[in-house]
């Protein structure tokens, strides 16, 4: 998820953003629940372009702007679900397996097709505020419990019939990612961002922006791509992500090259598994981030797009008076996701809503805080990605983050070794973004995901406001 709250959306140039009166024109108000997007290109379903590659029976595949499954078209309906290879493999017992199943009964009692999960970890364990034990401890050196634990998650996957993304790297500290490549490459000390003492987000950026250009760096991660991909290339459950919300900074060539190289590296191992960035999109500043929705996703390698939205990390809204600036928020969603879907179509190649999140009333981390306002944003979100299916690229959603039936044993405090998993990184307060069982949030999701998975194969009303 995107971590940096020192950015907004105003800071956007005309050329970044469209107009506030192509959003009103393009985006009706809510009605029943859902939002109304008018036609703005033809995706007719009885005449579609032919697989971009070669496919594996059982997992999906990419046809101009839309996924298809055994010949018919795949809307994706997913979470963000980051945890189960280390929380299955540093449990005792069968304990974490046994959570996993649990979870994996809940998402799909929910409707889920689709899970997002960290494929990969680096260490040392010893350093602060991230996923551990990790898979790749040293250079070039992997748990073997980690990577067993992988394999049997991802086969529990293909049993239930379910497609986890699988994210390879990490701009963000949390997993070790870029900055742990930096470090091992002699790139210096990972100068850490907020909480650590005198942390800057923006130093922290610039430095991983460096990731890219420094051959050490990538050509260790080039040598996780070739240990892990091959054991998982018959996978039809299996989809790869470059890494968690790479952002180019101010080496933006260097970055689209990493991105085609190695999602070409990746199809080299594996042709017939889909290929994606990971990338946010635009962020709430495009040119202080380095990002561009069509460029960034040019690369032949590359299936489809993702992108995220942030209201509060972006500074759309602000704790504890969540609901001042509700109203800004949601008309921002509002022109952020109908400015992706145009965007996407230049592209021609499936859109998805990756990650978004809400706070929880007040800014609360509690478990047992309301989610009213989170609710009106998330029935907001869902019914204009619903509603856009027809006529753009827009292909699924994933909202930010799983927690099911686990709690933060210190809501609002920072993750520490031994904790149960939630859906908050190492790195965030716990409980920020959780999604429980017990949420209100939940049958949103539930009732909005029928409606997705089910888009073109079958009528069905709106969900009850």
């Amino acid at each position: 998820m995107s971590t940096n709250p020192n950015l907004n959306l105003a800071s956007g140039t005309k050329a970044d953003l469209v107009t506030r009166r192509e959003v009103l024109r393009a985006t009706a108000a809510v009605t029943g629940g859902a939002l109304l997007l008018p036609a703005c290109r033809s995706l007719p379903a009885a005449k579609t372009p032919a697989p971009r590659g070669p496919t594996l029976p059982g997992g999906l595949e990419v046809r101009g702007p839309r996924f298809f499954r055994d010949n018919k078209p795949f809307f994706i309906s997913g979470f963000n679900y980051w945890s189960p290879m280390t929380m299955v493999a540093r449990e005792s017992g069968e304990a974490g397996w046994d959570q996993f199943r649990r979870d994996l009964d809940g998402m799909q009692a929910a409707g889920m097709n689709t899970l997002r999960i960290m494929g990969a970890t680096e260490g040392p364990d010893t350093e602060p505020l991230r996923i551990v034990p990790t898979l790749q401890p040293s250079p070039g050196q992997y748990d073997p419990k980690q990577v067993a634990a992988l394999l049997r998650v991802i086969g529990e996957l293909e049993q239930r019939k379910l497609y986890a993304i699988v994210i390879l790297n990490n701009f963000w500290h949390w997993s070790g990612g870029m900055a742990q490549y930096l470090a091992w490459a002699g790139g210096g000390a990972i100068p850490y961002p907020p909480p650590a003492p005198g942390g800057s987000w923006d130093r922290f950026q610039n430095h991983n922006g460096g990731f890219y250009s420094n051959k050490q760096a990538t050509q260790t991660f080039a040598q996780l791509i070739k240990f892990l991909v091959p054991q998982l290339k018959s996978s039809p459950a299996v989809i790869w992500e470059l890494a968690n919300e790479p952002r180019g900074m101010n080496n933006i060539s260097a970055y689209r090259q990493w991105i085609d190289e190695t999602a070409s590296l990746i199809k080299t191992l594996a042709p017939s598994q889909l290929v994606t960035t990971g990338s946010e999109g635009l962020t709430a500043n495009p040119r202080q981030a380095g990002m561009d929705l069509v460029k960034d996703h040019e690369s032949p390698n590359i299936d489809f797009i993702t992108f995220h939205m942030w209201a509060q990390n972006w500074g759309w809204v602000k704790a504890p008076n969540i609901a001042h600036g509700f109203p800004k928020a949601m008309e921002l969603a509002r022109k952020y996701i109908t400015n992706h879907a145009t965007l996407a179509g230049k592209v021609d190649k499936p859109l998805l809503l990756e990650e978004f999140g809400f706070p929880r009333d007040e800014g609360s981390f509690d478990p047992g805080a309301a989610t009213t306002l989170r609710d009106k944003y998330f029935e907001m979100v869902y019914g204009l990605v619903h509603s856009s299916l027809a006529s753009t690229p827009m292909a699924g959603i994933m909202p930010w983050a799983w927690a099911g039936d686990t709690r933060p044993p210190r809501p609002g405090e920072f993750w520490k070794p031994g904790d149960p998993f939630v859906g908050d990184p190492p790195h965030e307060e716990q409980g920020w973004y959780s999604v429980y069982t017990t949420d209100s949030t939940m049958k949103i999701i539930k009732e909005w995901s029928a409606r997705i998975t089910s888009h073109g194969t079958a009528a069905s009303p709106a969900p009850a406001a």
